[in-house]
């Protein structure tokens, strides 16, 4: 019986560390602003979140302000602090959740893998079209 638990253990560890950490501080493929990804919100370690933590310049023709949300009470806001990836779960083989594009106040499926190079591949689809996107680490 011991040698089975062991095995069984084992097998439940084995997805656990195929997962690939998505963990820390990447740049938007422009350039613009940093997003730090971690384990946030009420079900801390098993979820990851992606805030913009910190603007390094304005996209030309756009201001920081999350001007084009959907909820015109939110258009003012800094996006500076914003959460843009939301509920990343693991499942089949990518980190699965929600992004947002403070560029068109759109929120999207997303698939977010480590990508080579030490990049982050973030994939956003809407029904059957999705773009991928590969932020660069920051530091």
């Amino acid at each position: 019986m011991r040698g089975w638990l062991g095995i069984a253990a084992l097998a439940l560890a084995v997805p656990a560390a195929a997962q690939g950490s998505i963990d820390g501080v990447w740049r938007d493929d422009g350039g613009y602003v940093e997003i730090t990804v971690g384990p946030w919100g009420a079900q801390g370690g098993a979820t990851r979140c992606g805030r913009i933590t910190r603007i390094i310049r304005q996209k030309p023709g756009e201001t920081d302000r999350d001007r084009h949300n959907d909820n015109p009470a939110l258009r003012g806001r800094s996006i500076l602090g914003i959460t843009i990836l939301s509920g990343l779960a693991w499942r089949d083989g990518a980190w699965r959740g929600r992004v947002y594009n403070p560029e068109d106040g759109g929120t999207y499926r997303t698939e977010v893998r480590p990508g080579s190079g030490g990049t982050l591949e973030v994939k956003g689809c809407l029904g059957f079209i999705c773009r991928t996107k590969v932020w660069p680490a920051a530091r």
